[in-house]
């Protein structure tokens, strides 16, 4: 049996990887930084009899990640599959996002996913097989204002993990993606973007706002990401970036039509409406 360890399960797609993970056959170890979230998965253990384990992490604490780590390989022996699902929204314009802000991004989305990566892959190595799955978005492929702290955290991850792929290939290890597009996850009710009526970037705010508003009307599951993670995992064709979503694949492909200068032009002033319609003509996308 396989043995997985998923990062942030204690809600929405961690959540959701760990039991579809488990009912794929794999030994799940799930952790989250408070055991005490961790009844939902207990339960589904309890009621379909999977192999899943509830375990502490806070990935931004590197003594805590060589624990879980240690944990996991006294026990089971190894580590076949990592995915590195925990995250953090974030937000705000570049001159009003504070360092502290930033810290705690990068710390939660970034370096605890390459705190992991580098606990794992001597293992991985060794037995030449393996798996590396980091959670991004669609904003680790399109940099929109006021997603400054939260989008550079994906875009590095982005970075890392297309880098780390090139290392891997020749050690059979695999690497891939997860970029999805809006999910509804309690992501957003964690989420600590301040709204300020004085600022003067109060309609970058507004418009991310609007689109998140309608996309929350009809957003994907955390199932369908897991899914995708599922096949990610399994598939005899193995690419490296996988969108989730049709809006993730819509937002990829409208930015990747348009010039830096084309999208940077978009930082122009205009009324919720103009930036509407012009969302659309971009992205074929309704907000």
């Amino acid at each position: 049996m396989a043995v997985a360890l998923i990062t942030g399960t204690s809600t929405g797609i961690g959540q959701s990887t760990a039991l579809r993970l488990a009912r794929d056959g794999y030994e799940v170890y799930a952790s989250m930084r408070n055991t005490a979230a961790g009844t939902p998965l207990l339960e589904a253990k309890a009621a379909e009899d999977l192999a899943i384990q509830v375990i502490e992490l806070d990935v931004s604490d590197a003594a805590s990640c060589e624990r879980a780590v240690a944990e996991i390989t006294g026990q089971a022996g190894r580590i076949d599959v990592l995915v590195n699902n925990a995250g953090i929204g974030g937000g705000g314009a570049i001159e009003e996002t504070s360092d502290s802000a930033w810290q705690a991004t990068f710390d939660t989305n970034f370096f605890g996913a390459m705190r992991l990566t580098r606990l794992v892959l001597p293992g991985m190595r060794e037995r030449r097989e393996g798996a590396i799955v980091n959670v991004t978005s669609v904003a680790g492929r399109m940099a929109t204002s006021p997603q400054g702290d939260y989008a550079a955290s994906k875009f590095a991850l982005e970075a890392a993990s297309e880098i780390l792929a090139q290392e891997m290939f020749r050690f059979g290890i695999r690497v891939a993606l997860i970029e999805p597009g809006v999910i509804l996850t309690p992501i957003f009710a964690k989420a600590t973007l301040e709204i300020d009526e004085t600022s003067p970037y109060l309609d970058f705010t507004q418009r991310i706002g609007r689109i998140f508003q309608s996309r929350l009307q009809d957003p994907g599951s955390p199932e369908l990401v897991a899914d995708v993670i599922s096949e990610a995992l399994s598939t005899d064709q193995p690419k490296l970036r996988y969108p989730v979503g049709d809006d993730a694949h819509s937002w990829i492909t409208g930015r990747a039509k348009l010039s830096d200068e084309e999208w940077i032009a978009t930082g122009r002033e205009m009324t919720l409406d103009e930036f509407a319609a012009d969302h659309l003509e971009t992205f074929g996308i309704e907000i």
